[in-house]
């Protein structure tokens, strides 16, 4: 069965490498259509919400339709509305095999659920994503899941070790059993491996003795904190052949993968990163007014992806519907609270083209850029992620550095708390280099620097909570 599943994955890899995107946009508009007639008929819930906005199923026969009278859904309107067993199929609450939760982060748990149907393909899935990646049907690799507690996957083609949010754990699983393995690969969340980093630094691990990548969830980052992960690793950040540091988005109540960086992509990201005209003729916005955003690619088959409410230059609310047709809780048209806009090949082209830059690559997948979530931009139209990616711009001052920040608007200014690493002390520049890397019009005064044990917004991180940077008056 092992051999017959590998040449299943080399044959369907080899067909999505001939893929167009157009091809799979269409087929995945007919599975989206697909899956709505279920939810329609099989769910109470959203019967009663479509009924509630005079939407009749038999209206729905086209994607405009979809697009145009279907409601959009969210936690508040699903979850905090309706009991678990109304927003399921029928029955399927008997035949679980899985429960994920979401972050929690604003205040409400989402739920996605996996049937015991589902659960016999999803290491599959996994397997072929891997492969897809790092090719470990011809490599032997050792995945080492850093995730938070409740946050697991199985697979079939890899060794699976689950530390959760041990750094110490994480750091004797490589360094004891990495020689066993041609590759490494770490999962885990931006503020963990910065801990995981510094862990292994005081304790001397040499990484370059082995083949490691890094997959990065849970939240967006910049370039700087590739680069400071990649001289931490020994990696080159602009050469993923050598060692991938690349970003997977998941939501918990629709799935652990929907979009994920690509070489492609990271090649994109990173030239738009240098060179200020290319950012702009890709983004359409300029670097001051919002981070870099993050290029994604994602599967349509899986999932059909929306941007509604749009801005004149195409950014608007993330919006996805789940095509599975086996579903427990089929969620369509869902919002995820990110700001997002599609990228087309002719975009990518265009782009390329007027600055004189090199296309990536080998597309096959649709392409998205991603702003972050809606919520993290502050009242001064700077951005959470803009003040992440500074703290890594000088590395120096990154080694100093557990990550955390918080975000204070108090009247018509910022403030910045910054929390030190144990042990460590601010030396009389930090403030002055710091402001000169966060943006918009930030002094040193409106800069407070803490000590591990007196930072005000948690003495200590709760690496299973994700992290919160900017909390609005």
């Amino acid at each position: 069965m092992t051999w017959h599943k590998k040449i299943l994955r080399r044959l369907i890899l080899a067909i999505l490498a001939r893929s167009r995107p157009e091809a799979l946009l269409h087929s995945g508009e007919q599975r989206v259509l697909r899956a709505f007639r279920r939810a329609a008929s099989r769910v109470t819930a959203y019967a009663e919400i479509l009924a509630g906005h005079g939407v009749n199923p038999r209206d729905i026969r086209t994607i405009a339709d979809f697009q145009s009278l279907c409601p959009t859904l969210n936690k508040n309107n699903t979850f905090a509305r309706f009991p678990l067993d109304e927003l399921c199929v029928a029955s399927a609450l008997d035949n679980l095999a899985g429960v994920l939760t979401s972050s929690g982060h604003g205040a409400r748990f989402g739920y996605g659920l996996n049937t015991r149907v589902q659960a016999k393909h999803a290491s599959d899935a996994i397997d072929l994503g891997l492969e897809y990646a790092f090719q470990v049907d011809s490599r032997k690799t050792l995945l080492i899941n850093c995730l938070p507690m409740g946050v697991r996957f199985s697979s079939n083609c890899v060794a699976v070790a689950e530390t959760s949010v041990r750094e110490d754990m994480a750091v004797a699983l490589a360094t004891e059993f990495g020689r066993f393995f041609d590759q490494i690969i770490f999962v885990g969340d931006p503020l963990f491996f910065k801990l995981l980093t510094d862990y292994a630094r005081d304790h001397g691990v040499d990484w370059k003795k082995y083949r490691v990548h890094l997959i990065i969830g849970e939240e967006t980052f910049g370039e700087n904190y590739r680069n400071y992960l990649a001289d931490h690793f020994h990696l080159n950040a602009d050469d993923p052949a050598g060692g991938l540091i690349g970003s997977s988005m998941g939501v918990g109540e629709l799935g652990l993968n929907l979009f994920h960086e690509t070489p492609q992509t990271i090649k994109l990201r990173r030239q738009a990163h240098e060179n200020t005209e290319f950012f702009e003729a890709l983004f359409g916005i300029s670097p001051e007014e919002t981070p870099l955003p993050m290029i994604f690619v994602y599967n349509p088959l899986h999932c059909y992806v929306e941007i509604v409410g749009a801005n004149k230059v195409g950014y608007g609310d993330l919006t996805v519907s789940m095509t599975d047709m086996k579903s427990a809780l089929p969620l369509l048209r869902y919002q995820t609270g990110d700001v997002a806009r599609l990228l087309s090949p002719l975009d990518i082209e265009r782009a390329c083209n007027r600055t004189g830059l090199p296309l990536p690559g080998n597309l096959a997948l649709p392409v998205i850029a991603l702003k972050g979530r809606a919520k993290d931009q502050l009242p001064d139209r700077t951005h959470v992620g803009q003040y992440k990616d500074a703290l890594y711009a000088q590395q120096d001052i990154a080694i100093r550095l557990t990550g955390a920040f918080r975000l204070e608007h108090t009247g018509e200014r910022i403030v910045v708390h910054v929390q030190l690493r144990r042990g460590f002390q601010a030396e009389d520049s930090l403030q002055e280099r710091l402001a000169a890397e966060f943006p918009g019009a930030i002094f040193p005064e409106q800069i407070r620097i803490w000590s591990y044990e007196q930072f005000p917004y948690g003495m200590t991180l709760d690496y299973e909570r994700k992290f919160n940077y900017y909390a609005p008056a």
